[in-house]
């Protein structure tokens, strides 16, 4: 093996680390953002709640009345948008593993290359040892 593929494995890792530490950073936004929908969603299930127990009389009934719908589109836009980042969260999510996938594939291949040379250092300082040993003996007939 050469140190230059070690080098290019090396260079290879550091673009992989990188990967990784997007696609992190991705999933910290995606999570945020999902976290934020929910939020949001309670907040909009939680008014309809108090607005509810607040109707008193028949004006309070009648006002809620007629605000409802418009309280139950604004749950249905926040409930699609918290499926919306829960999707980006999963998508995001397949993308961190795949870039640690493809991290820890780099490492093991530089791990290997680097044993190879270690094993290939070994014998060729054996094999000089044994030809120093052989030139060394006394040659007797």
């Amino acid at each position: 093996m050469s140190s230059a593929r070690i080098r290019s494995l090396h260079a290879l890792i550091r673009v992989r680390k990188k990967e990784v530490d997007e696609a992190r950073a991705g999933m910290a936004r995606a999570l945020a953002a999902e976290s934020a929908a929910l939020a949001d969603l309670e907040r909009q299930l939680t008014q309809i709640e108090v607005e509810r127990d607040e109707a008193e009389g028949d004006a309070g009934r009648e006002s809620f009345r007629l605000w409802l719908p418009i309280a139950q589109e604004n749950v249905a836009r926040a409930e699609q948008v918290v499926l919306r980042t829960r999707n980006d969260s999963m998508r995001v999510r397949e993308e961190l593993i795949q870039a640690n996938a493809a991290f820890k594939a780099a490492q093991t291949l530089l791990e290997k290359r680097e044993e190879e040379e270690r094993v290939l250092l070994a014998r060729r300082e054996q094999a000089e040892l044994d030809d120093l040993a052989r030139r060394a003996r006394p040659f007797f007939l």
